[in-house]
């Protein structure tokens, strides 16, 4: 990739997309902001026009995205990846699986020359530990792609894994249908509180907005750390989000509990 490549991303995205492209390759990054007073909906005409406007080479989404949680429909994505044929669209669908009925464009990226669909199964799967992750593009993006690729990018271990999850989708959705009744808990119990903005979600995470001038993320994450209570401090995942943004993990119920106490103390 060339440092005059110019990429679009959503801001707040994923954090580590912006540290690669600006900190690894060097390529220039155009940001497309998302806005909270639109609870971080992605504007598919707004996008088009930022598209238009930027001429980026590359154009990067998270869908559903992180930290905002939100999920767009595909078909609107696929539309646009149609209208730029000149642009590679790179779109990660890591939390797809949580979206009861969401269309993957996985099939649509072996048909399309700009489109790629990738996906890490560490959330939706619980393969954290094994890295298993996979990219599903047209076969002259492979081509060109394949002399990057490290000779064993998944372990032996992983590959094992990831087959043997494979063979029981009845039981990831029953955790997944889990999840969101767990999420939905946490929902409820988190919008008592005055000083936080709780925003809508899909995914396996809340996203707050901590609303009180005396509240900071930072100081949230580092005083529950000292109870081995880890939260995410949102800051490296958007320009605009400050030190006011936390994402919470779902987890099982008695850990959501611990998880709750211990931020309860810290908006008093």
């Amino acid at each position: 990739m060339k440092k005059e490549t110019k990429i679009l991303i959503l801001d707040p995205m994923y954090g580590e997309y912006a540290h690669i492209f600006e900190n690894v390759t060097g390529s220039q990054i155009i940001r497309h902001f998302l806005n909270k007073e639109n609870n971080f909906v992605v504007g598919i005409q707004q996008l088009q026009e930022s598209i238009q406007k930027t001429a980026p080479d590359i154009v990067v989404l998270v869908n559903p995205n992180s930290p905002t949680g939100q999920f767009h429909e595909t078909e609107s994505y696929l539309t646009l990846v149609t209208m730029f044929p000149q642009i590679l669209f790179v779109i990660d669908e890591t939390y797809i699986d949580y979206v009861q009925g969401a269309k993957s464009l996985e099939l649509e990226a072996t048909k399309k020359e700009n489109l790629i669909a990738i996906k890490s199964m560490s959330k939706a799967y619980a393969l954290s530990g094994a890295r298993v992750a996979y990219m599903v593009a047209h076969k002259k993006i492979i081509e060109k792609l394949i002399a990057f690729f490290p000779p064993w990018s998944v372990s032996l271990l992983g590959q094992i894994a990831w087959v043997e999850a494979l063979k029981d989708p009845l039981y990831y959705q029953k955790k997944y249908q889990e999840t969101h009744e767990l999420r939905k808990e946490m929902e409820e119990l988190l919008q008592k509180k005055s000083t936080i903005k709780v925003y809508p979600w899909v995914a396996n995470f809340v996203l707050i907005e901590l609303l009180s001038n005396t509240l900071s993320a930072k100081t949230i994450v580092k005083n529950l750390r000292k109870n081995n209570i880890f939260i995410r401090n949102c800051s490296s995942m958007g320009t605009s989000l400050g030190d006011k943004f936390l994402r919470l993990a779902v987890k099982d119920k008695k850990t959501n509990k611990a998880l709750l106490d211990a931020l309860w103390n810290e908006l008093l």
